[in-house]
């Protein structure tokens, strides 16, 4: 179900921008590898959330010791809070794995890697488009570029 040696990467976006907590307190964000997005025996994420939230904060606790006496309050999302949130099948934030046949001009499938959608004028640009996952802004801006090209002379 998950990892027994997690991986936790932690961003406190508050030390940027002190709009987002209250003055003198973070805001802490847990993107936690690796769970399975369904847990095996029938067992649900909404009765292990909490568990695996706490293994979590333990984690981080181990390499910056207090961290877990710090939280005062927690969001969790788990692989099924984000499929029941955002759609996200499988609480997959990339929209499929990113292996060798979801690279490239396979990206989201053969034949319409060009971030040209199957109906004229739909444009896909997600984490499901090339080159993929995570929060680097590049599908969206190639569709962007595709869009302009599809329809030069309208946008000057």
């Amino acid at each position: 179900g998950w990892s027994r040696e997690r991986v936790v990467e932690v961003l406190i976006p508050s030390t940027l921008d002190d709009s987002l907590a209250p003055s003198g307190k973070h805001v802490a964000s847990l993107f936690c590898q690796h769970v399975a997005p369904q847990l095996p025996g029938g067992r649900s994420w909404d009765d292990h959330r909490d568990e695996v939230a706490d293994l979590m904060i333990a984690t981080v606790d181990r390499y910056a010791p207090g961290f877990a006496r710090s939280v005062i309050e927690r969001q969790v999302l788990s692989p099924l809070d984000l499929e029941r949130e955002f759609g996200l099948l499988g609480g997959d934030i990339f929209h499929g794995a990113l292996s060798l046949n979801q690279l490239f001009s396979a990206r989201p499938m053969l034949g319409h890697a060009d971030y040209r959608g199957p109906l004229k004028g739909l444009y896909h640009c997600g984490s499901g488009a090339h080159p993929g996952g995570g929060v680097t802004g590049a599908p969206g801006h190639n569709a962007a570029q595709v869009i302009l090209k599809d329809h030069q002379g309208l946008f000057t």
